[in-house]
């Protein structure tokens, strides 16, 4: 009696064991797609818009702290990079022009507050990415780090 119960545990055992059936397959299947078309657009813009434009403004950032370096002044506008402004010091031309957002627009310098970035009132460019968004991309450049930590968050 009891070899037969056994026996039967060890039946039912195995019919359970006995791995996926093809719907549960198709459906896991179905949902990894699903996943990957769901997580595809967000990757497709941050690898087509914000790496350059995170990129643009490293550049921009870097051409203001030339600037900085042979005039000893910031400059007050953007295009102080491209043509001379008058300033002693000027050494050609920091930036070849000046480039344009990928969601078309140019960039916005803050003198103010040491940021170059995005401007906050930019029609095509998502909120988070402007100024003043969860995502801001913007870079401060002040010579000194700690004077220019306290412009970080403005």
């Amino acid at each position: 009696m009891k070899t037969s119960t056994l026996n039967s545990i060890i039946t039912k055992f195995h019919a359970c064991a006995s791995g996926m059936t093809r719907t549960q397959l198709l459906i896991l299947v179905a949902l990894v797609i699903l996943i990957g078309a769901l997580s595809l657009p967000p990757y497709l813009e941050y690898d087509r818009k914000v790496m350059p434009a995170d990129n643009d403004v490293d550049m921009i950032a870097g051409a203001i702290k030339k600037f900085y370096k042979h005039t000893k002044e910031y400059p007050q506008d953007l295009e102080d990079l491209v043509t001379n402004p008058g300033i002693e010091g000027w050494k050609g031309s920091y930036l070849e022009d000046l480039p344009e957002t990928p969601w078309g627009g140019s960039y916005q310098l803050m003198p103010d507050i040491y940021k170059v970035c995005i401007s906050a009132d930019h029609p095509r460019v998502p909120k988070k990415y402007r100024h003043g968004g969860v995502a801001e991309i913007s870079r401060v450049y002040h010579g000194n780090p700690k004077e220019g930590a306290k412009y970080w968050w403005k």
